[in-house]
């Protein structure tokens, strides 16, 4: 709330005139040295001044005498080189580092070589205590001119992981893209997955017994049989990408909110199990193991909902799909322990 005083008009006229102060500071021989103010100047200006007095330029002049100048120079040279020394020998210990995980990821690729025999995948996998059900693998769809780039690598990919998958007795795989281009374009390439798909599982386990298998997309409520008339198959595969998280839930959120406006639906039956449900309707059932094909855990907007007990595993520096990663990802789970709260 504001008051409006009234002033008399004869104090008004009683103030004394504003005098003439000069902004400039006093450089008088008997004045005291201000400190440089940095008020009226932009963000950049004031970081380039600060940078300047960093590394000796353009520093506020002040009385020193010759003792406190070399004083000044010789700590300034001190930390330089100490700050340049632990910067060297971090540089030195990351790179090292790179090339461990790097000789390790190669030796373990040898190791761990598939051979396209689903024999020797299963003597790897016999030696574990327990396997996922259901797996997950988040891919990066890279760019046409790199290696295994493009919807062909993507494919591959794909196809290599099912492979593996069935050769490990997984019998549900869901493959998770960011951008969709599978899903989005199902009508032209759908076609390539299910040729790529058979083509490879026959070099794995001959051309006389191929395992079924089916693609789902969600999104798009379309299921494809690798056989026609089967509706049992070895291997369930899902593709998902971004549009199954979070849109997926709020296009359920406003359904159950149109549902009960219109009285359809009421307020007390909805519950988290009734949205557990319908989101493994929509979008599948959350799997047991995460596998990230990439350098750095990056879960790209995946389905919330679905990986609340997943474990989740990554390996630094790699940026394959290979059958070492997914094998160490299968020795993870086999010796987790998965504590479920109330």
């Amino acid at each position: 709330m504001t008051v409006d005083h009234d002033i008399p008009h004869n104090r008004l006229a009683a103030r004394p005139p504003p005098q003439d102060v000069s902004l400039r500071p006093d450089t008088s021989p008997d004045s005291p040295l201000q400190p440089p103010s940095y008020a009226g100047r932009s963000i950049g200006q004031v970081c380039l001044s600060l940078a300047k007095m960093l590394v000796g330029k353009n520093k506020p002049a002040a009385p020193s005498t010759p003792e406190t100048s070399i004083t000044s120079a010789v700590l300034f040279v001190i930390n330089h080189t100490i700050l340049l020394q632990i910067f060297f020998l971090l540089s030195i210990y990351k790179s090292i580092q790179y090339l461990y995980r790097k000789v390790a990821l190669k030796y373990l690729t040898l190791a761990y070589y598939p051979n396209k025999s689903p024999h020797v995948i299963r003597d790897d996998v016999n030696k574990l205590t327990k396997i996922p059900k259901n797996i997950s693998c988040i891919l990066n769809l890279k760019h046409e001119d790199d290696e295994n780039g493009g919807i062909d690598g993507l494919i591959n990919q794909i196809s290599e992981i099912a492979a593996w998958s069935l050769s490990a007795g997984v019998p549900q795989l869901s493959i998770y893209e960011y951008t969709g281009l599978v899903n989005r374009n199902h009508a032209a390439y759908l076609p390539l997955l299910t040729k790529d798909l058979s083509k490879n599982l026959a070099n794995y386990f001959g051309t006389a017994s191929i395992p079924t298998y089916s693609i789902r997309i969600p999104h798009k409520n379309i299921i494809t049989y690798s056989a026609p008339g089967t509706t049992k198959v070895d291997l369930e595969i899902t593709l998902l990408s971004r549009v199954d998280g979070k849109p997926t839930i709020v296009e359920l959120t406003k359904t159950m909110s149109d549902l009960a406006i219109n009285n359809e639906l009421s307020v007390n039956d909805i519950s988290i199990d009734l949205i557990d449900e319908e989101l493994v309707e929509l979008v599948g059932p959350e799997p047991d193991l995460v596998v990230c094909f990439a350098p750095y855990l990056d879960l790209q907007d995946y389905p919330p909902w679905h990986i609340r007990l997943s474990e989740i595993y990554w390996e630094q520096d790699n940026k394959d799909v290979n059958y070492a990663v997914f094998i160490r990802a299968l020795k993870l789970y086999a010796h987790c322990k998965i504590n479920v709260g109330k």
